[in-house]
């Protein structure tokens, strides 16, 4: 019986070892993003279709919903991280998008709430970021090159507090 249960306890560690190192790695090979699937609008009625949204910029792309409770708490934190590109003027290239399907009011509403005032309010109205992303979860942020492979696809909260984090994904923005 102890045998057994030890062999588990291996079994389980190495499971999750996987699924934290997966969360994380970039992709084993240049991996195009299927944005053009995607129709995404704003809060001023302006719709867009993804991929010319991003076109021919290094761009971060960052899925939330308004009921997912790790994304309540990281929108203040990536808000800030918006605020920074915007007086440096790569605010354009943080594209967050709501999965929600409540009406534009109601994610505004939500995004004045939770203090997110530099966020454009981007929400999908066409597509399935899910199956054209390959995401098993919100929130979840990309890192698509300017040839709109993926250089990066990061699962779960990321900490845009994090020095670290932060000059890392602004020295992708500025294509360093």
């Amino acid at each position: 019986m102890a045998k057994r249960v030890h062999f588990l306890c291996i079994v389980a560690g190495l499971a999750a070892l996987a699924v934290t190192a997966a969360a994380v790695a970039p992709p084993a090979r240049a991996e195009t993003v299927r944005a053009e699937s995607i129709t995404v609008s704003a809060a001023t009625g302006e719709r867009r279709n993804l991929a010319d949204l991003i076109a021919g910029q290094p761009t971060i792309l960052h899925f939330w919903a308004s009921w997912c409770a790790p994304c309540r708490g990281e929108l203040p934190r990536l808000d800030d991280f918006a605020a920074g590109l915007e007086r440096s003027g790569l605010r354009d290239r943080l594209v967050a998008i709501s999965v929600d399907t409540k009406p534009h009011d109601r994610i505004t509403a939500f995004l004045d709430e939770v203090g997110a005032t530099h966020l454009t309010n981007w929400q999908i109205t066409e597509g399935n970021a899910g199956s054209a992303f390959r995401l098993f979860g919100y929130p979840a942020t990309l890192l698509v090159g300017q040839d709109g492979t993926l250089a990066e696809r990061l699962s779960g909260s990321v900490d845009w507090e994090e020095p670290d984090i932060r000059d890392r994904f602004r020295g992708f923005l500025e294509g360093q």
